[in-house]
């Protein structure tokens, strides 16, 4: 399981033994990651879905066994507080959406798992974390890093027991191709955000470059004191 999706896996139950009800909101790549998760999952499952494109929705809700009446658009999305199925709300949407759909899942009463990074900026991040507050509900982000025995838990156990003496460098990346057209999926063209600053908000190190912040943080145990980041272009074609 990738993306959150075993966190959420190992948690209790609600009472009465019934699977936590989660709710898709968009459904590109990474949410499918985390359907699929859910699959798996002996404490949660899929039970609605949120999406711009509603024939997209209809397929996955046909191959999930969701009831239609669990799609959701955009505009709608405040009813699915109306919705006793759904306790949690998993936002897999651009960076620069995280926030908003944080803020309104909150509002309608739902717990929510939101994909990193959390928000673009540090007051959207407080207004997320105010918001579940308010509202009493629990907010996560989807980093897996804590949740990988065999990687990062035994080499934090390791770096934690001393056994490799004193840590003075990490060298860690994280990176993949992306196209600035998007990708084409059953005929329909599905931009890359990446590559709209409006979208994605920091670029590559807000995005992806987190994934290794966030596990040196993880193995160390210690907060960074300075940060920094450099970017090349070895294909300008």
């Amino acid at each position: 399981m990738a993306a959150g999706g075993m966190a959420w896996a190992q948690a209790p139950a609600p009472e009465g033994g019934r699977k936590v009800g989660f709710c898709a909101v968009g459904l590109g790549r990474i949410s499918s990651i985390f359907m699929q998760a859910l699959k798996q999952s002996s404490q949660a499952r899929l039970v609605a879905l949120v999406s711009g494109y509603r024939d997209k929705a209809e397929k996955i809700a046909q191959d999930y066994s969701l009831d239609p009446k669990n799609i959701y658009s955009y505009d709608t999305f405040d009813s699915i507080a109306n919705n006793p199925e759904i306790d949690a709300v998993y936002i897999g949407l651009p960076n620069s959406m995280h926030a908003e759909y944080t803020v309104r899942a909150a509002g309608a009463g739902k717990h929510v798992l939101c994909e990193k990074p959390m928000a673009i900026s540090v007051a959207e991040c407080q207004s997320m974390i105010d918001a579940c507050r308010k509202a009493d509900r629990k907010l996560m982000i989807a980093y897996r890093i804590q949740y990988e025995p065999v990687v990062n838990a035994h080499a934090r156990e390791l770096i934690q027991s001393g056994q490799l003496g004193t840590i003075q460098t990490i060298s860690a990346g994280y990176g993949f191709n992306i196209s600035p057209r998007g990708a084409t999926i059953k005929g329909v063209n599905r931009p890359e955000f990446r590559v709209h600053a409006a979208l994605a908000g920091g670029g590559p190190m807000m995005d992806v470059g987190i994934y290794a912040l966030n596990g040196i943080r993880y193995m160390l145990g210690a907060e960074p004191t300075e940060l920094s980041a450099a970017m090349s272009v070895s294909d300008a074609n």
